[in-house]
């Protein structure tokens, strides 16, 4: 079968299907209006047209239309007649098998964990020595001392990160790498 005529029949079976998850179980509205039905019958005309199969047995016909309402038709003869269609497609061409995990006893879980290093090739004493401003100087002085202090506050480190951040971007950026490879 031609891969444009296989496209166009699958195109029929998902506007079916389409329809079907629209209309609501008997249930909670037992009714279903003329326009569903109509266009339902009008992909049933063109499933015949390009299967060359005759498929307007499906078709719901204007005799089960609702004697009270002349526009529409008992929705459970209507989902009766989309799931007829919807399962001889299935049965015919396979359609909804290739994603149905219900028959697999596998399922896989793609999870992708990435490692990032950063080489780093400076260290705090570098920036310190490097740094003009005295303030600056005497704050990452203080942040070395702390990160390398067994028992590191954070909220020290935080209050320096913090000021330095409004002092230079710059000088920031360059310090945050050395803070995570101390994994603080």
């Amino acid at each position: 079968m031609g891969e444009i005529k296989l496209t166009k029949i699958r195109s029929s079976y998902g506007d079916i299907k389409g329809m079907l998850s629209q209309i609501p179980l008997p249930q909670i509205d037992s009714l279903v209006d003329q326009f569903i039905v109509n266009q339902f019958n009008t992909v049933l005309d063109r499933l015949t047209e390009i299967t060359e199969t005759d498929y307007t047995l499906y078709k719901v016909p204007d005799s089960e239309r609702v004697p009270d309402w002349q526009d529409k038709f008992p929705s459970t003869i209507v989902r009766t007649q989309l799931g007829r269609v919807i399962n001889r497609l299935e049965e015919e061409y396979r359609f909804g098998k290739e994603n149905n995990s219900q028959n697999s006893g596998i399922v896989i879980f793609n999870k992708n964990e990435n490692d990032v290093s950063i080489k780093i090739n400076y260290t705090m004493r570098d920036l310190i020595s490097k740094t003009v401003d005295e303030e600056g100087k005497s704050k990452l002085e203080q942040l070395n001392e702390e990160i390398n202090k067994p028992n590191k506050s954070w909220d020290v480190i935080k209050g320096i990160l913090i000021w330095i951040l409004n002092f230079s971007k710059d000088l920031f950026l360059e310090v945050i790498p050395l803070i995570i490879q101390k994994k603080l």
